[in-house]
């Protein structure tokens, strides 16, 4: 009768936890990477799409990153009474919200608004500790205006390892522009 014995299995079995054991790491490292990566592609995505509601309704239109648990969702918001969006006229309902709010997180697992241990800036400063990574004034908005211009500024997005990826909001155009930083060189390439 030809088949396998009970320690044919087992040595397979043995040999192929084996072989997962060393290669997981390396996956575990290498999803981190896509999906941080694709964290940042997405809101360089949803500023291009805050910029084409400005340009279509022919109105301001500003993407807010709300404090929210530790990090930040993000919403789209309308200018509703002609002085562009503003942090007061969205809280009492003059601009209104035009999408539903997102976080990062619940998006792209592990992918967060920071940055990693001897990350620089765009400009190459070093990063001090508690320092903001949503660099877009004091609101917090990326706006954009009828025109195709906007608000200019850089948001930081990191992983779960030594990831960092960064956002840059060019404001005469309105475009973002995705940089990821080199541990080893310290300094920002374009991915």
């Amino acid at each position: 009768m030809a088949g396998y014995s009970l320690i044919d299995v087992l040595v397979t079995l043995a040999v192929a936890g084996c072989v997962m054991s060393v290669s997981v790491p390396r996956l575990d490292g290498a999803l981190d990477t896509w999906r941080t990566r694709g964290a940042a592609f997405f809101m360089a995505e949803r500023i291009a799409l805050t910029r084409m509601q400005a340009v279509h309704r022919g109105a301001n239109v500003a993407l807010r990153f709300e404090p929210e648990d530790g990090t930040f969702r993000l919403c789209a918001y309308a200018d509703g009474n002609d002085n562009g969006v503003r942090s007061a006229d969205i809280g009492v309902g003059y601009d209104p919200p035009i999408t539903p709010p997102d976080r990062l997180d619940h998006l792209f697992p592990g992918a967060r608004f920071g940055f990693i241990p001897g990350a620089r800036l765009i400009d190459g400063t070093a990063v001090a500790t508690g320092d903001d990574p949503i660099r877009f004034g004091n609101a917090r908005m990326i706006a954009s205006a009828p025109a195709g211009t906007a608000t200019s500024g850089t948001a930081y997005i990191r992983g779960r390892g030594p990831v960092q990826f960064a956002v840059v909001v060019l404001g005469a155009t309105g475009r973002a522009r995705v940089m990821r930083f080199d541990p080893v060189t310290r300094q920002w390439l374009t991915p």
